[in-house]
């Protein structure tokens, strides 16, 4: 048993041709390309405002070593918070973590800055 018919409404009947340069034509490609899409679904995403998804292996968002510092702040933040619910205090704790926040901050907004891959 095959699909059931699309509405009238719903079907996609109509060609649209669109004039591109070469190298706008290469860049479109291999944005669909890193988004998964086709060139298609890609432009038609884009022109309607839909979310186009980003490329399963960008780097800038995977790099090992700063998800390993993001998570070993986490991992402090969270035993700190412990024990100040049970009424301790580790003020100069706190004052550590804030610093090695600032530090990762400092370290995505250069990165970001430069065009660099974190």
């Amino acid at each position: 048993m095959g699909r059931p018919a699309l509405d009238s409404t719903e079907r996609r009947s109509k060609v649209t041709v669109m004039r591109t340069t070469e190298p706008e034509l290469e860049h479109i490609r291999a944005q669909a390309d890193a988004a998964g899409l086709s060139v298609s679904e890609f432009v038609r995403r884009r022109s309607l405002g839909y979310v186009v998804p980003t490329a399963a292996g960008d780097a800038r968002r995977t790099d090992p070593a700063l998800i390993d510092a993001v998570n070993r702040v986490g991992v402090n933040v969270n035993q700190l918070a412990a024990s100040v619910h049970m009424g301790r205090s580790f003020m100069q704790y706190w004052e550590a973590i804030g610093r090695e926040v600032e530090e990762l901050l400092e370290r995505l907004t250069a990165d970001d800055e430069g065009g660099d891959d974190l």
